[in-house]
């Protein structure tokens, strides 16, 4: 589940995950809290639904975790609402159900260098405690030294079990070319509408994020990704 602020990367660490897992052959089903449908272009790969989750258009979610035939479910949910996120696993009683069908919960929180990321990050984690996981992603889009996280927050999160891991910078004239093929990040790569400079540092930051993830025990398993030699 994609938490904290807005417009900090949530969309595009959901779509990178995507990638990744389908490629390792796991069964995938996303959920999308965005009007503007951002995982839309993943629908060829996985099952992809729009469902509004602040207005309790959530029985179906709850039906998959009953079903057993999905390995991933991802829910990329909207920024800075945060207490009503709260509110939903509270009145669904959202913890116990992933108990009782063998679910684990992992928030996933890309950070900015705006205040607002923190301050979502200590109520998502106040109200979660050891019930979830919790993996941070340090967004090199915005910064590189995250000051306040690291002097205000980075104790808190590791004393509850998560993790933080790096997203290197894109240039914006990359993504921009990326994001408008409307096509899976995966496949980029062989897509000649893209000058073959750009696609080859677009791979490059999807490698470095994909290498990111499979080298820590820890997000693979909080992840449902399988360990392989990147």
């Amino acid at each position: 589940m994609t938490v904290g602020d807005s417009r900090v990367g949530k969309s595009t660490v959901c779509k990178l995950l995507i990638d990744l897992l389908y490629s390792q052959g796991k069964t995938v089903k996303a959920y999308d809290h965005d009007n503007f449908h951002k995982l839309q272009a993943y629908s060829n790969l996985i099952a992809v639904n729009t469902l509004d989750f602040l207005k309790s258009e959530t029985d179906q979610v709850l039906e998959d975790l009953k079903h057993g035939q999905l390995e991933v479910i991802l829910l990329d949910m909207p920024g800075q609402y945060v207490d009503k996120i709260c509110n939903f696993i509270d009145e669904s009683d959202f913890f116990n159900l992933l108990n009782e069908s063998g679910w684990r919960l992992t928030f996933l929180q890309p950070i900015s260098h705006r205040l607002n990321c923190l301050q979502f990050m200590e109520e998502i984690i106040n109200f979660s405690k050891e019930y979830a996981n919790y993996i941070v992603i340090k967004n090199y889009h915005f910064d590189h030294r995250f000051k306040n996280y690291h002097t205000s927050m980075q104790k808190k999160l590791y004393s509850v079990g998560g993790i933080d891991i790096t997203l290197t910078k894109l240039h914006t004239d990359h993504y921009e070319a990326m994001e408008r093929t409307n096509k899976p990040y995966s496949q980029i790569r062989d897509d000649k509408s893209i000058y073959i400079l750009y696609r080859s540092y677009i791979y490059r930051w999807i490698q470095n994020f994909n290498q990111e993830l499979l080298k820590s025990q820890v997000a693979s398993n909080y992840l449902c990704l399988s360990k392989l030699n990147f």
